[in-house]
């Protein structure tokens, strides 16, 4: 009896010990890797786009509905153009493979920015200041930005990369959403001077290993604006006799009415080369039969030929100003009768400009 309980005991110790090893289910699986000789696969950009404001801003906006990015200048003294450059960039070695991606902004190739922009640019294709590196943005920020606000309000802002779209990017098990892809954005300035036209915008990722992705482009267009600025709000020619040109020069110091300075000066703050107009009333000079008693002239720096115009007529001056010009402007009265009524005349002044196409020969290294 005692060997028979002995033998049930051990037949329990047994099922107890083995019960657990049969009930838990195993699974062996064979693991490989081969090391890469060539640096693994190259990071691919999905799709790239610029916008309003720094990218912080996250506004996916620009100023027109056209497709592609188009952007406004400020038309104000230094008051530069903010913009983001963003791109969703994946890797098939996993995202943390992505070492950077970069921002390249290139000038219009067929246009030169003149004698008075920054000295160390020509524009002519030229990269546009220096690349930018760009910085990844958290999940649901680049997620909201692409997938909510620009496909939703602004469809057509984007440059896609062959085979990916809204529907492939924004879906609920796509790599945005896994972190397998992810929206990397840097800012770009342009300046208030930089000219009109397209500007092709490069964006590129490279791993930890060198590799460059695709290269995906696309134009942007920095849109035109005639814009200038003076620094006088009238004009004295004080006395004046009978059939005498009384001119009154300007001067190359913008000013305005500074330390009893007001010579009249005017500077380029558009992104296009301009053209001055004037116009002028007869300040109450009035006609003898059809013709009228004074004629005036005027022009835009000193070596310019003068340009003659009757009142109420409208008149282009001589030598555009290029872009960031600044340049005196030159005015003359000349009296052939003056009225009977009256010694002292006083009258209106309108300018305006209009533009001029750009400078094209670009300087000979």
């Amino acid at each position: 009896m005692k060997k028979l309980i002995a033998s049930l005991m051990a037949i329990a110790v047994l099922v107890w010990v083995a019960g657990p090893l049969m009930v838990v289910a195993n699974q062996t699986v064979d693991t490989s890797l081969v090391k890469s000789s060539v640096g693994g696969a190259a990071p691919i950009v999905k799709v790239k786009w610029e916008m309003d404001g720094g990218y912080a801003s996250l506004l996916g906006t620009d100023a027109q509905t056209t497709a592609g990015a188009q952007f406004m200048p400020s038309g104000k003294y230094k008051v530069n153009k903010t913009i983001g450059i963003c791109a969703v960039a994946t890797d098939p070695d996993g995202v943390a493979d992505i070492d950077s991606v970069y921002g390249d902004v290139f000038y219009p190739t067929n246009v030169y920015l003149g004698p008075d922009h920054e000295a160390d640019r020509q524009g002519c294709g030229q990269m546009v200041g220096t690349e930018c590196r760009m910085t990844k943005l958290d999940k649901s920020v680049g997620i909201d930005l692409i997938c909510d606000k620009i496909r939703s309000k602004n469809s057509n802002l984007p440059t896609w990369y062959d085979g990916y779209n809204y529907d492939e990017i924004c879906k609920a098990d796509g790599e945005l959403m896994k972190e397998t892809a992810y929206v990397y954005c840097c800012d770009k300035v342009l300046s208030y001077e930089d000219p009109s036209g397209d500007y092709k915008v490069l964006v590129f990722a490279q791993d930890k290993n060198g590799a460059d992705s695709n290269y995906l482009e696309n134009q942007m267009r920095y849109l035109p604006l005639t814009a200038f600025e003076t620094d006088f709000n009238q004009v004295v020619y004080g006395d004046v006799k009978l059939n005498t040109h009384k001119i009154i020069n300007g001067n190359l110091a913008f000013a305005p009415t500074v330390n009893g300075d007001t010579m009249a000066t005017v500077r380029n703050v558009g992104n296009t080369r301009l053209q001055m107009s004037v116009s002028q009333d007869d300040m109450g000079l009035g006609q003898t039969g059809t013709t009228w008693n004074v004629k005036y002239d005027g022009r835009v720096g000193s070596d310019a030929a003068w340009s003659y115009y009757w009142p109420n007529a409208t008149k282009y001056l001589n030598d555009p100003l290029n872009l960031s010009e600044t340049n005196e402007m030159d005015f003359s009265v000349d009296i052939s009768k003056f009225p009977p009524t009256g010694t002292s005349f006083i009258g209106k002044m309108t300018l305006g400009a209009i533009s001029v196409v750009h400078l094209t020969v670009c300087p000979q290294d």
